[in-house]
């Protein structure tokens, strides 16, 4: 065989060996890579990369389907999601849940979108077959490669339930500009310890925490003791900090009004009672001013009865320097 021959069956070989890799089949578990997926110089684009066939009733082969995003040019960036569309989850009852489960590199300039289910012209017995188109939205200048992982047949035509058709060069659409996620979506559980380590600052960037309790009502709830060598409370507003009780132009209650109030309502004027605290709580910078208010006003009142005491010390004096015929 000539090298001209060699050469040519090479040339033919070749792109027939590139091409089948787009599909790949192991025992039955499929994967599938689509051509690089770009968005416009000034918009994003969405390509429709599959559409999924399943009976709207009954459990069926694949009820995940997992898709990567793997960016191609200039910095990294890879997202993996999972479709979840299993028995009670779009099939038998309820929706299809998609999730994101990793996400790494710089670059967060593309995202998997599940479209609307419809029909499709065909019953399994009484149950429709139903179709969910799974797009990709890509953002101006942004380019990837995205693989599919899942069990279905694999067909150029829905027709039926356990089937994929997937899009090797979909055709994209405009859309407008999105942000992609920049963390997974899915719940952290263990059986052991929860552990997170490593250099810089960790932080939770949204929702309330709980410990000791699954409803949590604040950004941190805690249902049992908390032991720490130091707490550190920042006032929302400084000008709530009580030492307007030292101006001139505050009006300090008169001894009279608070003794009729303690009578009355059985603890200090402004400060929750008992059952409110039972019931609500106490914030720990809003109590901390108040009861810093109250000592200031404590010490205002000492003070004016130190005058007053000072004042009858001079006058007792007074009183005992006069001789005792005058008296």
């Amino acid at each position: 065989m000539n090298n001209k021959i060699k050469t040519l069956l090479v040339l033919l070989i070749v792109p027939v060996f590139l091409r089948a890799q787009t599909h790949t089949d192991q025992n039955g578990w499929k994967t599938s890579v689509t051509d690089p997926l770009s968005g416009q110089p000034t918009s994003a684009r969405r390509f429709e990369v599959a559409t999924l066939g399943y009976n709207s009733h009954h459990w069926q082969m694949g009820g995940l389907i997992f898709v990567e995003l793997f960016n191609q040019y200039f910095a990294t960036g890879y997202m993996k999601y999972v479709v979840e569309n299993g028995y009670g989850q779009g099939a038998g009852g309820g929706a299809p849940v998609l999730r994101l489960l990793e996400t790494y590199g710089t670059q967060r300039d593309a995202r998997v979108v599940l479209g609307v289910a419809d029909s499709v012209t065909a019953f399994n017995g009484v149950f429709q077959i139903m179709k969910l188109p799974i797009y990709v939205d890509v953002g101006n200048y942004g380019s990837y490669k995205v693989k599919i992982t899942y069990l279905q047949d694999k067909v150029d035509a829905l027709t039926g339930q356990n089937q994929l058709k997937f899009n090797v060069a979909p055709a994209g659409d405009v859309v407008g500009a999105f942000t992609g996620p920049a963390a997974p979506d899915n719940n952290i559980a263990g059986s052991g310890n929860l552990m997170i380590s490593g250099l810089g600052a960790h932080y939770i960037e949204n929702g309330n925490v709980g410990i000791g309790t699954k409803n949590p009502t604040e950004r941190l709830s805690v249902k049992g003791k908390i032991r720490a060598q130091e707490i550190k409370v920042e006032a929302a507003n400084t000008g709530n900090w009580p030492d307007y009780v030292f101006t001139k132009e505050y009006q300090l209650p008169s001894l009279a009004d608070v003794e009729k109030h303690i009578k009355e309502k059985g603890h200090l004027p402004e400060v929750p009672s008992a059952k409110e605290v039972e019931k609500e709580g106490i914030a720990l910078g809003a109590n901390q001013a108040l009861l810093l208010k109250k000592i200031e006003e404590l010490t205002l009142y000492i003070l004016e009865l130190n005058k007053t005491v000072s004042g009858l010390k001079e006058k007792v004096l007074e009183l005992e320097s006069v001789p005792k015929q005058q008296k």
